[in-house]
């Protein structure tokens, strides 16, 4: 808010005194610091580990471009792409960057990404099948989803494997990580492949069915 101007020595002009050496100041305006903060709005955020494959998805699902390249990080700020339902009208995806253990306490800009999921309406988890431990890279997010609060752990979520070209899905152990995976999530576990297209279709139905 602005000043207001006070009186100069022209307003102190009398018969008696033709040069007045004095005047009235002013009074200060306002100030004040504002921390403005961006919020993306997207209805689905794409969340996982670095590397899980969440840039390959976005860009597969939607006209997006992002940077995508075979090591962590690569993503340094959340993308965004428009994905077409099967009646035409348009879906905004965001695709955060990687979470890593501690990010609810700011570690790895978490605070810097996790806002950009709290207006979404569902969570679309990637997790890497290949890694040495899926199932603890998965609690690893689903904790820090926790820990920052504001809900984000009751948000509705979909749980997808991701890169099953690399894999033998016959393979007892891969079998048993599905097992495992179903009695910790209680639903549905999505085994795709985001760089060669597989189990994309069945992933979107249960996208669009679950946002109605």
């Amino acid at each position: 808010k602005g000043g207001k101007g006070g009186l100069g020595n022209k307003h102190f002009l009398s018969n008696s005194n033709r040069a007045p050496e004095y005047a009235l100041p002013g009074v200060e305006g306002e100030v004040r610091m504002l921390r403005l903060e961006l919020k993306l709005l997207a209805e689905v955020g794409i969340i996982g580990l670095p590397n899980a494959g969440k840039s390959t998805l976005i860009a597969a699902l939607s006209a997006a471009r992002p940077k995508i390249a075979d090591y962590p990080f690569t993503t340094l700020v959340p993308n965004l792409g428009v994905v077409r339902k099967p009646t035409g009208d348009g879906t905004v995806f965001a695709d955060i960057p990687g979470l890593i253990e501690g990010a609810s306490a700011g570690l790895g800009l978490g605070h810097e990404f996790l806002r950009h999921i709290e207006r979404t309406k569902l969570l679309l988890h990637l997790v890497d099948i290949t890694d040495i431990n899926p199932v603890e890279n998965y609690q690893t997010i689903q904790n820090e989803l926790k820990v920052y609060g504001r809900n984000l752990e009751d948000k509705k979520q979909i749980l997808a494997l991701n890169k099953v070209d690399a894999i033998n899905l016959e393979s007892a152990e891969i079998q048993e990580l599905m097992s495992r995976f179903r009695e910790i999530t209680g639903g549905k576990v999505f085994l795709i492949s985001a760089v060669a297209g597989i189990g994309l279709k069945e992933l979107m139905e249960e996208v669009w069915q679950a946002l109605m």
